[in-house]
């Protein structure tokens, strides 16, 4: 009996040391979010014509991503018409959308609301819904203005391409040395020169779990850079100078024409 307990205590201790081993032993974490955008600088030049954005980076195995590209946000005042007598379209007045970013573009591995709740999206400005309830419309006395004016805005938005929403454009890789996404874009060339924010957000269960960002700018170099401090700081001149260089393209135009016409 005394042998018998004594071969218990050795098992147990063996298994508590066994244990403790295991217990010991580093838990793998997470892979952690990265992201990185290629180019970060944009120069504009007078053959500039938008650009290709591409947006890499590491993640979680098991999560869903959403890429938003965004600026920083600003009020915009727009003039608006309306149909007078059911005939006329007339200029009625001005709104003005405050806290509305200049740019917003969203890419995602699936659909917005398979990956996050509406309450999740609102509170992280997430999909268009959420920018509705952000943005605050008001007419020229101050007062908030009709919801329709927002569904108006977008649209003029998405004509301008400065707006975007792709769901399910993310592209996921698997391999030995982690997971990898990416996603390209089609940057507008009517997006303003600036610095502007890539985000990416992890969400797991339906909840945000992790996220990371990067910058990248848009700016004008050269002869471009020029015209637009001139453009700022000598509006005169600028405006010279706009017209001579209408008038010298009419001519070399003119002269095109005119010696290709002459062959009668």
């Amino acid at each position: 009996m005394k042998r018998m307990f004594m071969n218990s205590a050795r098992c147990a201790l063996a298994a508590a040391v066994v244990f403790s081993g295991l217990a010991a032993l580093p838990v793998q974490a997470a892979q952690a979010l990265t992201c990185s955008v290629t180019p970060n600088t944009i120069p504009i030049t007078f053959s500039y014509h938008g650009a290709q954005l591409k947006i890499t980076g590491r993640s979680a195995d098991p999560d869903d991503l959403i890429v938003t590209i965004t600026s920083e946000p600003v009020d915009t005042a727009l003039k608006y018409k309306e149909k007078v007598g059911g005939l006329v379209w007339m200029k009625k007045g001005t709104l003005e959308f405050k806290g509305a970013p200049r740019i917003y573009m969203l890419h995602s591995t699936a659909a917005l609301d398979r990956i996050l709740g509406a309450v999740e999206r609102e509170q992280h400005l997430l999909g268009y819904d959420a920018l509705r309830g952000h943005i605050r419309i008001e007419d020229s006395t101050g007062s908030p203005a009709d919801e329709k004016w927002f569904d108006e805005y977008l649209k003029f938005k998405k004509e301008e391409k400065v707006y975007d929403l792709q769901e399910g454009t993310v592209v996921r890789q698997h391999g030995e040395e982690g997971n990898t996404y990416q996603v390209e874009v089609a940057w507008p060339y009517q997006a303003p020169p600036g610095t502007y924010t890539v985000a990416v957000v992890a969400a797991r269960d339906g909840k945000v779990v992790d996220r990371a960002s990067a910058n990248f700018e848009i700016k004008s170099v050269g002869v471009t850079a020029a015209l637009s401090k001139m453009a700022f700081n000598q509006p005169g001149l600028y405006g010279i100078m706009a017209v001579v260089f209408a008038l010298l393209a009419g001519l070399a135009v003119g002269a095109i024409f005119k010696k290709g016409g002459g062959s009668h």
